[in-house]
């Protein structure tokens, strides 16, 4: 395969810069604008989602963020545009509702990390153990993201030390890689191996080495509700329209969406 083409958003423009990404306003303003920021690994479900939402929503235009769940936490304070905040991490999430940045915080997806390779499997990686294989060039997500944390945990329940590492910046950066044969077999999560139209392949490993991929190396997302957006003098209609948001990733429609996004929808 030559290199990968670009991944296809669906029903959400995108703008990105550095570490975000945020929808295009449209031409005409609406009634209501309501702010969304999420983990990039939520991107396809929440595409799908917030499309669901503004047709059945008429009076309301959702503006998509995507960043690092601890960068967004960090600003959430001084933020008067965000009403609904998707973090990928259970600890970030903690601090932003003990700061009073967020409340009424639901765990609502889980996703997990998976032994990658690019598309055909050229070095033919079967599973965990061949992370340590010295002629293999090996990608993992830095320590100080979700999707490291998971790896680590992964990693130490594996009992596997892998060699010759590259630490990439997070799943998607590091599945990009993948995709482009610059790296040889990575952990990433699940969700990004299914956005990747086929350039990017999982190692579907059996027994325990599955097991442990559901179990230890997981990701558990939470959803909370942003008060610093229902300030200006539209906040009682902006809160309204957040409870139905978060109404709608809950439901049936929105297990759905993240599920065919690779996530488990919680709770099950």
């Amino acid at each position: 395969m030559g290199r990968r083409p670009g991944i296809a958003m669906v029903g959400v423009a995108l703008v990105c810069s550095g570490f975000a990404c945020a929808t295009e306003e449209p031409e005409a303003t609406a009634a209501i604008s309501l702010g969304v920021a999420a983990a990039p690994s939520l991107s396809e479900a929440f595409v799908d989602i917030i499309a669901i939402f503004e047709e059945e929503t008429p009076g309301v235009r959702v503006h998509l963020e995507l960043g690092r769940s601890d960068e967004i936490a960090e600003g959430l304070p001084g933020r008067t545009d965000l009403n609904i905040f998707a973090s990928a991490s259970e600890e970030v999430m903690e601090l932003a509702v003990t700061q009073g940045a967020a409340v009424e915080p639901q765990v609502f997806a889980r996703n997990h990390v998976v032994v990658a390779v690019p598309s055909g499997n050229p070095h033919g990686v079967r599973g965990m153990g061949d992370l340590a294989r010295p002629d293999l060039r090996v990608g993992l997500c830095a320590p100080d993201t979700p999707c490291g944390r998971a790896t680590e945990k992964l990693l130490a329940a594996s009992q596997v030390r892998p060699t010759n590492v590259t630490w990439e910046s997070g799943s998607r950066a590091l599945s990009a890689r993948l995709a482009d044969n610059e790296m040889d077999v990575g952990l990433v999560y699940r969700t990004d191996v299914a956005s990747s139209n086929g350039w990017v392949a999982p190692v579907s490993p059996e027994g325990r080495e599955r097991d442990l991929m559901q179990s230890a190396g997981t990701t558990r997302y939470v959803l909370a509700r942003v008060p610093g957006g229902e300030s200006g003098p539209g906040g009682e209609a902006e809160r309204v329209a957040a409870d139905q948001f978060r109404d709608l990733v809950t439901s049936d429609r929105g297990r759905r969406a993240l599920e065919g996004a690779g996530l488990d929808a919680l709770p099950e």
